[in-house]
């Protein structure tokens, strides 16, 4: 045996334990690692009921199927049908290029422009009567605040899932008039009134949309209050360019 073999045997058994511990200390920020890639995507999860993929116009287009399949007449037939338009487009595919604001300035109407993202998306909530009208149950505040709330989803899901800037949301109107009414929902005011630090959960509570007439006072309330500020009037003007301008005007009392 060689007189410095119990040396090298000491020095290979402190090799082995080096490389144990650096095979441990591997493994270990490999775990870490693997922790803060995968729970961004876990929590991501858990925000909703759907997870759209792809590019964004995909997402938008796929979170208008799912949103609107989910919201059922008493008859269990979908309640309207939902169309996405990235970017918005008016009839005869002319691109809109403004959205307005009107405003009433000491009795004279005055108009400014809305700051938006540069993407942003047109939802259009269509019924299967005339004009968009919902065909079949009669117009009440129970069914209106539901088509709030699926608004108020549709944005949700838009503002959490893409990139998007504005959601402009067109409700169906009542049988034999024309549609009128529009939601205006911007990103920055969403997150500046900390909604969208929220679960989806936090905000509409039934995983599933309830019946119109079955609303809990406590969910309506969260709706009336959050799409309230947001509801307007809307018509359609051009300029001198000859652009598309969508004009939002308030609703008495706002």
């Amino acid at each position: 045996m060689s007189p410095h073999s119990g040396k090298f045997g000491l020095a290979y058994a402190a090799l082995g334990a080096a490389a144990v511990i650096a095979i441990g200390a591997f493994v270990i920020l490999l775990g870490r690692s693997s922790d803060a890639t995968t729970t961004p995507a876990a929590a991501d999860a858990t925000w909703g009921n759907f997870r759209p993929a792809g590019l964004t116009q995909d997402r938008i287009q796929q979170i208008a199927l799912h949103v609107g399949s989910t919201y059922r007449t008493k008859t269990d037939h979908q309640l309207v049908s939902v169309s996405a338009s990235i970017p918005p487009v008016y009839q005869n595919d002319l691109k809109i290029t403004q959205y307005v604001l009107s405003y009433n300035d000491g009795g004279q109407t005055n108009y400014q422009a809305v700051p938006i993202g540069a993407n942003n998306v047109l939802y259009e909530m269509c019924g299967l009567g005339p004009q968009c009208a919902i065909r079949t149950g009669k117009a009440s505040t129970a069914r209106f605040r539901l088509l709030r709330r699926e608004a108020l989803e549709l944005a949700l899901y838009t503002f959490h899932y893409t990139d998007v800037g504005s959601v402009v949301t067109f409700l169906p109107p009542k049988k034999g008039e024309r549609p009128q009414f529009v939601f205006l929902f911007l990103r920055s005011q969403f997150e500046e009134q900390g909604i969208l630090a929220k679960p989806l959960g936090a905000i509409l509570a039934e995983p599933t949309p309830p019946a119109a007439a079955a609303m809990s006072a406590a969910e309506a309330a969260t709706i009336d209050g959050i799409t309230e500020p947001d509801l307007y009037r809307f018509r359609y003007t051009s300029d001198q360019q000859g652009g598309v301008l969508l004009v939002f005007d308030p609703l008495a009392g706002q």
